[in-house]
């Protein structure tokens, strides 16, 4: 047995040691997805390809990297074998990558001629090829119509690049130059994980290197075991919504708390779909360990292979989040995988609620559905172009028990998540923003508020169009990220455009418009997959989706909600509407008699609401039960059950008064 000085040696140059693969991936990386919006990761493996260490990056890339390693040991063992210095790519997403677009890098590590571990790089690419530019493969009917797949293949064979199979792979991409040097970045990646490693095991000898990794699996397992063994027993229930060109997806989680084991259990979810949204099986497996992560092992080492011992995951084949061949799965990351880990945070949030011990560790959800726009055509320079705007690593988390989300605080399964500067989007592709910033009122409102997130404008610049400019996204007809305890979801992703607008006339007056309103011009609303263009004169205006609020908003102190206000994060009509405050301008202020009159007001609505929804309920009830009356009877419990003691909130705003003036008074 390691002891356990050594063991916290190992678990700590380890996981430095994948870090530092992760910076060279990034650093070598010639495209803003991974050196700038950091949609990347890397991870360490077992010889069998369990994870033992992952970066701080996208979660679920790190399990794809295991899914891969695990294919390649049971299926090319014998032939064409593995060697050392070897090193193995694909974005098969039956295999293993998140999505085709995720292409996947891994490498074994040998000491001695033994095989000791696994390395691998995972990096999203901006173009794979396919009939449609970039990611989502509009019209497609399978995976057929979708990105060329490249099952697991040894293009690097004993440290010497296949020319062949390079070339066969980069063949596909309309950005062949950028794919070469990702690829070039994944395998450097590789390289300076095998030095470390080696390094580090002719340091401490092969004995203890192996008896730390399994005792740091062993532990994480029991640490894992532990921390599950003290919440409650229960099932807990979720259905998230998948909504893309015109049709609705649910998804379907109900996770069972048993002693100190979890099971997620998604059978019930849509059937899949011919192409674009579904996710395989390897997506669902790392989608909902990716959930877990930040929910429950936030004090745990983040070693995958110890916590899926302690975690079940059952799936129908067929679904959206378990697509059967040829179903395809182009859009997969921003679709069907990301809501599996959205439905299952909600799950672990109402586990976390049920406990008392924990109960403070509980957090709404964070940004429910992820907004991206692919750009292509010729750029300021007349060189062809392709970029993912990825603006939308900067959502806002979900609404904590005891605090407001963090606004602009990303989502949920990339802990180092970061949006690229706007100067370098300029540079590289020919956009011109007149603003991207914190957005009022998007975060969801509860006693504390879900994070803010961003919204952005920009226009065409330098060029006369630019001919291909997809928008994609879920939650654009509801919203994604919903509240617990009684707090209400956030906004929705939304993307529009305005045609033939004046905007260049302003700019020509020394005028930088910062609302939409501003903009003279005829609006064009998008839907959640949008194949589009943007003109010369084209403004283009996006909204992504906050956090989700926790409790009550007539609960919330009506200091926070002026503090918002001065913030702009959330607007005066809005602190009126949903939380009965209000707040007078020039100087800003509270009227602390009319919030007392606002908050009733708010209360007997919710009541007449109630009261009316439970009478159309009877009334749909003597016709006919239909799915869409089901959801309408879901709202209108949800609005009876968040309605507050109209006596306590009297009390509230009273017992708040001295503090509010003395406040008011120093802002």
């Amino acid at each position: 047995m390691i002891d356990p000085i050594t063991l916290e040696i190992f678990r700590s140059r380890l996981a430095a040691i994948n870090d530092e693969a992760a910076t060279t991936l990034r650093l070598v990386s010639g495209s803003p997805v991974a050196n700038e919006a950091h949609d990347m990761n890397t991870a360490l493996m077992t010889p069998a390809g369990e994870a033992f260490a992952i970066g701080v990056y996208i979660s679920i890339h790190a399990m794809s990297l295991a899914s891969t390693v695990q294919t390649i040991v049971r299926e090319y063992a014998d032939n064409p074998g593995i060697s050392e210095g070897d090193i193995w790519m694909s974005n098969d997403p039956y295999v293993g990558a998140c999505h085709q677009m995720d292409v996947v890098v891994v490498a074994p590590i040998f000491f001695d001629g033994e095989l000791v571990a696994w390395t691998g790089g995972t990096c999203h690419q901006i173009d794979l090829g396919g009939p449609v530019e970039g990611q989502v493969q509009i019209g497609a009917k399978s995976i057929y119509g979708e990105q060329p797949l490249v099952t697991p293949i040894k293009f690097v064979e004993k440290g010497v690049v296949r020319k062949d199979l390079e070339w066969l792979f980069l063949r596909h991409s309309r950005l062949q130059n950028l794919a070469a040097l990702d690829l070039k970045a994944m395998i450097a990646a590789c390289n300076v994980a095998t030095e470390r490693l080696r390094e580090l095991i002719g340091r401490y000898g092969i004995e203890t290197y192996k008896d730390a990794v399994s005792s740091i699996i062993e532990t994480t397992e029991k640490q894992f075991r532990a921390r599950v063994r003290e919440l409650p027993d229960g099932t807990f229930r979720h259905r998230g919504y998948i909504d893309a060109d015109g049709a609705v997806y649910p998804v379907v989680v109900s996770m069972t708390k048993e002693d100190d084991h979890l099971t997620f259990d998604f059978s019930e979810s849509a059937p899949q779909a011919p192409a674009l949204v579904n996710c395989c099986r390897p997506a669902l497996e790392g989608a909902t360990i990716s959930a877990i992560l930040p929910y429950l092992c936030y004090d745990i080492p983040w070693c995958p292979a110890g916590i899926a011992r302690a975690v079940e995951i059952v799936s129908k084949p067929g679904t959206v989040v378990h697509a059967e061949w040829p179903a395809g799965v182009s859009k997969a990351t921003t679709t069907g995988s990301y809501m599996a880990t959205i439905s299952s945070s909600v799950c672990m949030s109402k586990l976390l609620a049920a406990s008392e011990t924990y109960r403070d560790h509980v957090m709404a959800t964070w940004m429910g559905g992820l907004f991206v726009e692919e750009l292509f055509g010729t750029d300021q320079r007349g060189n062809y172009f392709g970029g993912t705007i990825l603006d939308a690593m900067a959502g806002g988390s979900g609404a904590r028990s005891y605090k407001d989300g963090i606004d602009t605080g990303g989502f949920l399964d990339s802990p180092s998540s970061i949006i690229a500067n706007i100067e370098d989007y300029e540079f590289n592709y020919p956009v011109l923003y007149m603003y991207r910033r914190q957005q009022a009122d998007t975060g969801g409102a509860g006693k504390f508020r879900g994070g803010a997130t961003v919204s952005m404008m920009y226009m065409a610049h330098d060029v006369g169009m630019i001919p291909t400019k997809i928008m994609h996204a879920i939650g654009v007809e509801q919203p994604g990220s919903a509240g617990i305890a009684g707090g209400l979801p956030s906004c929705t992703n939304q993307f529009v455009l305005k045609r033939d607008s004046n905007i260049r006339a302003l700019l020509g007056r020394g005028i930088i418009p910062q609302e939409l309103s501003e903009v003279k011009g005829t609006l064009e609303v998008a839907t959640g997959i949008t194949p589009t263009y943007q003109g010369k004169n084209d403004v283009y205006h996006c909204i992504g989706m906050g956090g989700g609020g926790y409790g009550d908003p007539l609960t919330r102190d009506p200091e926070l909600v002026m503090r918002d206000v001065v913030n702009g994060l959330v607007t005066p009509k809005w602190a009126a509407k949903i939380y009965g405050v209000v707040v007078r301008a020039n100087p800003w202020r509270l009227d602390l008699a009319a919030t007392q009159k606002q908050r009733e007001a708010v209360y007997r609505e919710r009541q007449k609401n109630a009261e009316d929804g439970k009478s159309a309920a009877k009334d749909r009830g003597r016709t006919a039960k239909s799915k869409v009356s089901g959801a309408k009877r879901q709202s209108s419990r949800v609005k009876h059950a968040v309605a507050a003691p109209k006596k306590k909130l009297a009390i509230q705003v009273k017992t708040k008064q001295t503090k509010t003036k003395a406040r008011v008074k120093k802002a």
